[in-house]
């Protein structure tokens, strides 16, 4: 029997919590740069996957989503990526949206190159509303912070 090929990855699975020395590194949103803390999380022995237990997923990535529209640096490709998915909208119906071709908008995405200002203000715009969350809605309706 071939171990790789043929085993349970319950049976040989490890288990760790994450610490903020060794923070779990969440793959499953689309963005490289999210670490959670707190967590727990098990490690297969024989072909290393990982599976973790992650409380409040929804209002987490409602946070994400949240701290990418609201966040001063301009947005890179892969989070726009996250911040369409939150809103379920084919990236075809997206590229329309901010008025580009579906080949440009996919290259936009796969792309570590900052958004353009005025098509990042849309993308982030276009967001607030679709998104309808509250927190992110009530800067709309305050002229001053959506001047800013």
């Amino acid at each position: 029997m071939n171990t790789l090929l043929e085993h349970d990855c319950e049976e040989s699975a490890v288990e760790y919590t994450s610490t903020p020395e060794k923070p779990y590194h969440y793959v499953g949103s689309g963005l490289k740069n999210i670490y959670l803390v707190g967590i727990k999380y098990w490690v297969c022995s024989v072909c290393k996957q990982q599976a973790a237990e992650i409380p409040s997923l929804n209002p987490l990535l409602a946070s994400v989503a949240r701290l990418l529209v609201e966040k001063s640096s301009p947005l890179i490709g892969e989070q726009v990526r996250f911040l369409r998915k939150r809103i379920a909208k084919q990236s075809k119906e997206f590229a329309a949206m901010i008025g580009v071709t579906p080949e440009r908008y996919s290259a936009m995405e796969a792309s570590d190159v900052a958004l353009a200002e005025g098509r990042d203000k849309l993308v982030r715009i276009i967001y607030r509303v679709l998104s309808r969350d509250p927190k992110l809605m009530n800067a709309l309706t305050n002229e001053h912070r959506l001047e800013q």
